[in-house]
């Protein structure tokens, strides 16, 4: 009966070890300073993966009707070269957006856009908890919006559908680790 007993605290002890995981929550102190906030919850799903889910929100209107309103959501994978949360790293992202932009020029757009991304970053760990990130990257965005004359009120001036390369990730993030 001992060794029956020994036996499945060994195995339960190995099935934890083997199933352990890391998580995360960030934000990129970039977006926190052009008025976007954000959030990301990250999960390690294996030694060399972490899966990640940013959201960037900003419902601010400035004066002369000057906006960037978006909600951002953007799912996606990273693969690090040494582990998880650690060092450098490759991230694979999709991405969904909402958004209505204007008052800086002539027109003001309202729509959406759909888009994949590529980012490259490197995690600096400044203690057990907390990392310093830096991430940079590029992305390809299918985009549909209405474009508007005036800043303010003009006439639809009609529908547009355009595929952009875009910047698709600048972030220096604060993380924190549990």
């Amino acid at each position: 009966m001992k060794k029956i007993a020994l036996f499945i605290f060994i195995s339960l002890t190995m099935l934890l070890n083997a199933n352990a995981q890391f998580y995360s929550v960030k934000t990129n102190l970039l977006g926190l300073a052009t008025t976007n906030l954000n959030v990301e919850a990250g999960i390690s799903v294996h030694r060399n993966w972490s899966l990640h889910l940013p959201v960037n929100y900003n419902p601010w209107v400035f004066s002369g009707n000057k906006r960037f309103q978006n909600i951002t959501v953007e799912p996606g994978a990273r693969y690090w070269f040494l582990e998880s949360f650690s060092q450098g790293f490759i991230g694979f992202q999709s991405i969904y957006s909402r958004f209505h932009v204007g008052g800086t020029g002539k027109y003001r757009y309202d729509g959406y856009g759909f888009g994949v991304g590529i980012s490259y970053g490197y995690s600096k760990v400044l203690n057990k908890r907390w990392n310093l990130e830096f991430e940079a990257g590029l992305g390809v965005l299918w985009s549909d919006y209405t474009k508007y004359l005036c800043k303010t009120c003009g006439a639809p001036q009609g529908n547009e559908k355009k595929i952009y390369l875009i910047p698709s990730k600048a972030s220096i993030s604060l993380v924190y680790l549990f």
